[in-house]
């Protein structure tokens, strides 16, 4: 889709309205009628005005500018707990239980291999023969 570009007279009066917001210039009408602008337009015009005039801006609390903050720098550093922390809490729980499984099959795969060991020590066999061979 080929963007259009707006035309000399539409930028004029969009930094004329701008001007006028920013100085705190309420009389509109003089912009309105200096550039020829149509009625819907001009209504339009005025709804930017009563938007200006009714939303105050907001300073951020520090809580928000620090957690924000926070944040933006740690971008370039994700680690797997900065990345896990912004997990759904679905994905949380899963992960923690493949972990916990994983745990799990680990040291009952080395406790089965401790016991084969100790039996066979115990049996009177050499405990240096029961260690499985590494590939």
């Amino acid at each position: 889709m080929a963007q259009t570009t707006p035309e000399p007279h539409n930028e004029h009066l969009i930094a004329a309205v701008t001007d006028a917001l920013v100085s705190g210039n309420s009389d509109f009408d003089r912009v309105i009628a200096r550039y020829q602008v149509s009625r819907g337009d001009a209504e339009l015009i005025r709804v930017i005005r009563n938007l200006h005039s009714e939303f105050a801006g907001v300073r951020p609390s520090r809580q928000f500018a620090h957690r924000l903050h926070h944040e933006l720098m740690m971008q370039g550093q994700p680690g797997l707990f900065n990345r896990l922390r912004y997990l759904p809490p679905r994905v949380q729980m899963a992960a923690g239980v493949a972990v916990l499984a994983g745990f799990l099959l680990l040291s009952r795969r080395r406790l089965s291999a401790l016991r084969d060991v100790l039996e066979l020590t115990d049996d009177g066999g050499d405990a240096q023969e029961a260690r499985p061979t590494q590939a």
